[in-house]
C-alpha cells in the first residue's frame, strides 16, 4: 500500500505534539521571580525553563474605542419560551482582551541570569485552561457574581499559543440571564459600565506526592526511601497565576458599545445565538483524540439556502473549550438547525458521525464525548481506618496504596494513617483508564519499621473501611 507524503507529515505532527505534551514537566516548587517574571524549572531537563503568562488588559478596536459590546436581546417572537414564560435567548456580553507580552529586553536579561545553569532554553509555560469569573457591581458597594460559564475564545491565529509564544488576543463571551441583564442595565442608566473579570491560569506541573510529606520526619524519610510511586502521578493541575481585569467604560463617550437586538423568528448575523462546547481536551477525557470538527447548519432567511459554519477543538489547545457561532447571514429560527461531528485521532484516522438535529430554541451544542466514549474517568475514593489498629500500641503507621492504570501506565497513590491523626478518613482523587482494574493493598508498620502487608484486593466501591478484625 502506498502511503502519501502528506499522511506521513500529519502522523509526524500528531506524534510530535503528543511527545511535547508528555515531556514538559514544569516543577511547581521551583518558582523564582526574575526581572518581575515568575520562572519555573523543568523537573527532568535541568537546562529547560518556563515563563509565566502575562496579565490581561482590555483590547481596543482599530479606531481606538474599547473592544466591548453589550448585546441586549429582546425576544418578540412567540415560539422560544420555557415552561414559566421566560425567553430562552439571553443577552450577551463580549469584550476583547490582550495578554501582555514580556518585553524582549526583559526576556534577554532573564536569559542572562539563567546562563549560570549552562546553555539554557526558555519557553512559555504550557497552560491547560483558564478559569474566569465575572463580577458586576450592583449598588451600595455590593457585587453580583456571574457564576455560569464565560469563555475566552480565539478568533484567529492570535488566539492560539505555540511552543514559542503565548496567545495575544482572545474574546471573552458570557450570556446573561434576565436578572443579570437588569443589573447591567442599571449601570447603563448611570452612564458608566464598571465590572471585573477574575481569572486564573492553570497548568499541569510536577508536584510532590501529598502522602510523601505527611506525618513525622522519620515516616516521611522512610516512605521516600522505598516508595514505588510512578513519577507520572506527580503531575498535578495547579493554579500558577491569578489576577483581576477591571473594566470601566463611559457609555456617553462610547455609545456604540451597547446594542439592542430584537429577535422575532430569525437570528441576525450580529447575534451569537449558538455556543458549541467540548470538554474532551480540557479534561483529557479521550487521550487518543487529536481534533474535533463541528459543522453547524442552519437555513438562511433570504433564500432558504443552508448555511454551514465550522468550528474546531484541538488537543494542543486544551484551554479553548467554548466557541460562539455568528452566522454570516440571518437564519430562520422556525426551521431546524443541525450539526455534525468529525473526530480525528492521534494516528490521523478520521471518523465522521451522523448529522444530529439541535434541540429547538436551545442555544448550546455540547459535543463532549458521552460516558461510553470516554477513555479516562475521574474518581474519588474515601478511605477510613479502624482506630482500633492503634489501640494495641504496637502499630505505628498504616499505609494504604492504590494501584491503577492511567494512559496505559501503572500508577499508584499512597495514603498514610498515623496514631496522632485526628480524622481517620482520607481521600484520593485520581484519573484512571476506563474499565481497567483498580487494586489496593495495606501495610501495618510498627515503631521498628517491621511490616505486615495484606494481599492485593480489587477495588469495588468508592468507599473502603479498613477493619481491624479482618
Amino acid at each position: 500500500m502506498r502511503v502519501s507524503q502528506s499522511s506521513i507529515r500529519i502522523i509526524f505532527v500528531f506524534t510530535l505534539c503528543i511527545f511535547n505534551l508528555l515531556s514538559a514537566q514544569p516543577e511547581f516548587g521551583s518558582r523564582e521571580e526574575i526581572e518581575g517574571i515568575v520562572i519555573f524549572h523543568d523537573k527532568t531537563s535541568p537546562l529547560l525553563f518556563y515563563y509565566e503568562p502575562g496579565d490581561l488588559i482590555l483590547d481596543k478596536t482599530a479606531n481606538g474605542t474599547p473592544d466591548f459590546r453589550f448585546l441586549d436581546m429582546r425576544y418578540t417572537g412567540t415560539k422560544c419560551y420555557d415552561d414559566i414564560g421566560e425567553k430562552r435567548f439571553k443577552s450577551l456580553l463580549q469584550f476583547g482582551v490582550v495578554m501582555k507580552k514580556i518585553e524582549p529586553e526583559t526576556l534577554k536579561r532573564i536569559k542572562t541570569r539563567l546562563k549560570k545553569h549552562g546553555n539554557i532554553k526558555i519557553k512559555p509555560l504550557p497552560i491547560s485552561h483558564i478559569n474566569t469569573r465575572l463580577i458586576l457591581p450592583v449598588e451600595n458597594n455590593k457585587y453580583a457574581t456571574i457564576d455560569h460559564d464565560g469563555a475566552l475564545e480565539a478568533a484567529d491565529k492570535s488566539g492560539f499559543s505555540s511552543s514559542k509564544s503565548f496567545w495575544t488576543k482572545r474574546t471573552y463571551t458570557v450570556s446573561l440571564t434576565k436578572y443579570e441583564s437588569q443589573l447591567f442595565n442599571k449601570q447603563l442608566k448611570n452612564k458608566l459600565i464598571g465590572l471585573s473579570l477574575n481569572y486564573s491560569y492553570n497548568a499541569n506541573v510536577w508536584f510532590p506526592n501529598e502522602e510523601s510529606i505527611s506525618g513525622s520526619r522519620d515516616v516521611k524519610a522512610h516512605f521516600e526511601k522505598d516508595s514505588v510511586l510512578d513519577t507520572a502521578n506527580n503531575i498535578k493541575n495547579k493554579i500558577v497565576k491569578n489576577n483581576t481585569l477591571s473594566i470601566e467604560i463611559d457609555t456617553d463617550k462610547f455609545t456604540e458599545v451597547i446594542k439592542q437586538i430584537d429577535l422575532n423568528e430569525e437570528i441576525p448575523p450580529t447575534y451569537a445565538a449558538v455556543e458549541v462546547k467540548c470538554y474532551d481536551f480540557t479534561e483529557n477525557l479521550r487521550p487518543e483524540l487529536y481534533m474535533k470538527i463541528i459543522e453547524v447548519e442552519a437555513v438562511s432567511v433570504n433564500n432558504s439556502e443552508p448555511i454551514t459554519y465550522k468550528v474546531k477543538f484541538l488537543e494542543k489547545h486544551p484551554s479553548l473549550f467554548t466557541q460562539h457561532i455568528n452566522f454570516p447571514y440571518a437564519v430562520n429560527m422556525n426551521l431546524p438547525m443541525r450539526y455534525r461531528v468529525t473526530e480525528i485521532d492521534t494516528n490521523g484516522k478520521r471518523k465522521i458521525l451522523d448529522w444530529v438535529e439541535k434541540p429547538e430554541c436551545s442555544s448550546v451544542i455540547d459535543v463532549t464525548s458521552v460516558s461510553k466514549e470516554q477513555k479516562i474517568v475521574n474518581n474519588v475514593l474515601d478511605v477510613e481506618i479502624d482506630k482500633a489498629y492503634f489501640d494495641d500500641e504496637i502499630t505505628h503507621t498504616i499505609e494504604f496504596q492504590l494501584i491503577y492504570h492511567y494512559n496505559n501506565q501503572i500508577t499508584t497513590q499512597t495514603l498514610v494513617f498515623q496514631k496522632e491523626d485526628n480524622i481517620p478518613v482520607k481521600s484520593i482523587h485520581y484519573k484512571s483508564d476506563k474499565e481497567s482494574e483498580v487494586l489496593y493493598t495495606t501495610k501495618r508498620k510498627n515503631e521498628n519499621d517491621e511490616v505486615s502487608a495484606s494481599d492485593e484486593k480489587i477495588l469495588q466501591d468508592d468507599y473502603i473501611f479498613i477493619n481491624y478484625n479482618e
